[in-house]
C-alpha cells in the first residue's frame, strides 16, 4: 500500500543544522553577484535602443529581462493605434510610428478594416488581419505564427489596446505585450 500523502509542513520547516547562518551569507553573496552589472557603454547602446524602439528604457530593459532577447519587431493592434472604419492615424501616433528605426513595424487589423487597403495609408512594414475577438487558442496561435514569418518568436512585441489581445503574445509565445497607453505615452 502507498504512503499517505504528506500534509502542512511536511517538509519540516528551515535547517537547524550548524552553520545556518554561514549558508545564508553565502547564498546573499552569491545572488548579489549573480546580479547584472552593465558598463555605461551597454548601458548607453541601450538606452539609445530604447529610443529606436520608442519605448521608455524601463519597459526595454523588462522586456529584454523576460524575453531574453532585443525586440527586432513591433505588432501594433489596431486597436493600439486607435484606427477604425472611417478613421485615420492620429498625427501623433503616425509620428511615433514612422520614426521607429531598426525594427521591423507590423499591424494587426481587426474586421472590418481591410489590411490590403490600408497597405499605402499607414506607416508600416507589413499588415496582417488580426484574430476576432472570440477565436480559440490555436486560431491564435497560428495568426500570430504568421505574423512571426519563421523568425523568433521572442523577438516581438505586441502592443495592444483591447482586453483579448494579451492571449495574442501568449498564444504566439511572443517577447512580451505592452498595452498601448504605456507605450504611447512614454
Amino acid at each position: 500500500m502507498a504512503d499517505p500523502l504528506p500534509g502542512i509542513g511536511h517538509n519540516n520547516g528551515p535547517s537547524m543544522d550548524e552553520g545556518r547562518a554561514w549558508r545564508v551569507h553565502a547564498w546573499t553573496r552569491a545572488k548579489a553577484q549573480a546580479q547584472e552589472k552593465l558598463p555605461v557603454e551597454i548601458v548607453r547602446l541601450r538606452l539609445r535602443r530604447a529610443a529606436e524602439l520608442g519605448m521608455s528604457y524601463r519597459a526595454y530593459a523588462a522586456i529584454r529581462a523576460s524575453a531574453g532577447r532585443d525586440p527586432a519587431a513591433l505588432v501594433f493592434s489596431s486597436n493600439a493605434l486607435g484606427l477604425h472604419v472611417g478613421s485615420s492615424l492620429r498625427p501623433e501616433v503616425h509620428d511615433r510610428i514612422a520614426g521607429l528605426r531598426a525594427c521591423l513595424r507590423i499591424g494587426l487589423l481587426t474586421a472590418p478594416l481591410d489590411p490590403v487597403a490600408l497597405t499605402e495609408a499607414l506607416p508600416l512594414d507589413r499588415l496582417y488581419r488580426a484574430p476576432g475577438p472570440h477565436a480559440r487558442w490555436p486560431v491564435l496561435r497560428e495568426t500570430m505564427a504568421r505574423v512571426q514569418e519563421g523568425r523568433p518568436a521572442a523577438a516581438f512585441v505586441l502592443v495592444g489596446a483591447a482586453p483579448g489581445e494579451a492571449e495574442w503574445a501568449a498564444a504566439g509565445k511572443l517577447g512580451a505585450y505592452l498595452p498601448a497607453e504605456a507605450y504611447f505615452t512614454a
